[in-house]
């Protein structure tokens, strides 16, 4: 008896957490208002009908007896509501639904056969939402398109809600530009963000960078929650991202486009032009396209969309060797056993061991040598090491890093019936970069690291879901949604040289090789 009630008890928690789930509408808008006659009072049992301005999908509901109506679980697009009672004109005004927004259309009836002035029905999104304690602001697929983004990266966009901060973007690195936010003081792994309703939180960093990123151009809307937010999407303390890919329509859309950057649009550093080196090459190119349409009319429509990213960028770095200083003396033509000797204050050049010899003429990619040579018979001004005349050591150095990205993005709608809809959604994106100073062990953008000594970086994102809408009746309706979001990553540093060119025994080279 006690094992079926614990069975029972089980059943019915997995449920409550099902439901609870079930109540967030983060890929979906709400509309609601209110009929009332031309004297004020409110009209219960009158037809609210919303059409979709888009795919014309209908839904229907009747005022309540204090004259309200509300439609959850809406896709964000534009709307035409058309309201009928009996006694009254139909009354039409269209309106538009955001993401987890609620718009609210008041709307007031004309008795039938009265001549009166024209009716303006205003239909909008408050500023303050009283429908719900959340604050958040929604950034529109349009307004994203037009605003200035150096790498087209709508992660750059999310510091417009209020409490929301992240550092200034350098828009000179390597890649996408992945921004990482701050929200309300919260650490920037406390943040949730979801595309398409799917949870894509990079799996390694719980955090921004290195997940999704459809184009600006496949983006319809985003929103970000900064605050008293529901329950529902409570994963995490700070800020709470949603964000969903375009549709098709019945009517057929698309676009090209081609973003250009290079050496010739940007400044040399000014540390760089001090010391006479080249400019280093910057060229950045993103290039694709979108199209959407229907397939059948008001039943089945297509969305796809395709950014490629082509950038070549070089590195001119002053790096200063302090650790091990350099000796004076040493340069790139004396690199034998008897200069290594008069270099070290070694008596006897017999004794230099064979392992630093081969490590002292050890060479980069790049044909620099790994250990760099003093270029100094005399210690500089401003030394004071005065131990063997050891120095600090300043050396240029220069490579070429390169990132390349192919996202694909195809969406498809399904009308079943008028209480019937499904959603398919498919997001793929494939980076492989190579990075002459990639930084493998954290110590930030490489800027402490060697140049001959980077790596190759593969990253892949995969983000797939379908989701299920049926309405039962008027104030029922479920949503169902699969979610499969797949982050890999492949990191191979580049070795320039190996302990057995330099003649290092491993005793452990069977088990690691190299």
């Amino acid at each position: 008896m006690f094992l079926n009630l614990n069975k029972w008890i089980t059943l019915i928690f997995t449920f409550l957490i099902i439901t609870a789930i079930a109540f967030a509408q983060g890929t979906t808008g709400q509309l609601s208002g209110t009929v009332t006659d031309p004297t004020g009072a409110v009209v219960s049992g009158a037809t609210v009908k919303i059409i979709s301005l888009d795919t014309n999908a209908e839904r229907e509901t009747t005022t309540s007896d204090d004259g309200n109506f509300a439609f959850q679980l809406l896709t964000p697009g534009r709307y035409r509501i058309e309201t009928t009672a009996t006694g009254f004109q139909t009354i039409s005004v269209e309106a538009v639904v955001n993401i987890t927004q609620t718009t609210t259309v008041d709307v007031p009836l004309v008795v039938a056969g009265a001549t009166v002035d024209p009716i303006t029905v205003t239909a909008e999104t408050p500023v303050l939402q009283t429908e719900t304690s959340q604050n958040g602001r929604v950034i529109t697929g349009e307004t994203l398109r037009q605003l200035p983004l150096p790498t087209r990266n709508f992660q750059q966009l999310l510091t417009l809600s209020p409490g929301a901060q992240s550092s200034v973007s350098n828009t000179t690195e390597l890649g996408r530009g992945d921004a990482t936010i701050s929200v309300n003081g919260q650490r920037t792994t406390s943040n949730t963000v979801r595309i398409n309703g799917v949870d894509a939180n990079s799996i390694g960093t719980n955090s921004t960078p290195n997940i999704a990123v459809p184009a600006p151009d496949s983006i319809q809307e985003f929103v970000v929650q900064t605050s008293l937010y529901d329950a529902s999407f409570g994963r995490n303390a700070g800020g709470n991202v949603e964000a969903i890919t375009r549709g098709g329509s019945n009517d057929f859309r698309g676009n090209v486009y081609y973003y250009l950057r290079n050496r010739v649009l940007n400044a040399n550093e000014p540390f760089i032009k001090a010391r006479g080196i080249e400019r280093p090459p910057l060229d950045r190119s993103q290039f694709g396209g979108t199209l959407g349409g229907r397939i059948i009319r008001d039943r089945v429509f297509f969305f796809g969309s395709y950014q490629g990213t082509r950038e070549r960028n070089g590195y001119s770095l002053i790096n200063s060797l302090t650790s091990p200083n350099i000796p004076l003396g040493l340069t790139d033509t004396n690199r034998t056993a008897a200069g290594l000797a008069a270099a070290f204050g070694i008596a006897n050049a017999a004794t230099v061991n064979p392992v630093a010899l081969a490590i002292l003429n050890a060479r980069l990619p790049n044909g620099q040598f790994a250990i760099p040579s003093s270029g100094a018979t005399a210690r500089p001004f401003g030394c004071t090491v005065v131990s063997l005349n050891f120095c600090p050591v300043t050396v240029p150095q220069s490579g070429i890093s390169r990132f390349r990205e192919n996202q694909f993005n195809a969406n498809g709608d399904f009308v079943v019936s008028d209480k019937h809809n499904i959603a398919a959604k498919f997001f793929l994106a494939d980076n492989p970069n190579s990075q002459a100073n990639y930084n493998f062990a954290g110590l930030g953008n490489g800027e402490r690291q060697l140049i001959g000594f980077g790596g190759d970086l593969e990253i892949k994102q995969f983000l797939y879901s379908i989701t299920d809408n049926y309405v039962f009746s008027s104030n029922v309706v479920n949503q169902a949604r699969f979610g499969f979001n797949r982050l890999r990553v492949t990191s191979v540093p580049e070795e320039p040289f190996t302990a057995t060119q330099l003649g290092i025994t491993n005793p452990n080279a069977s088990l690691y090789p190299g």
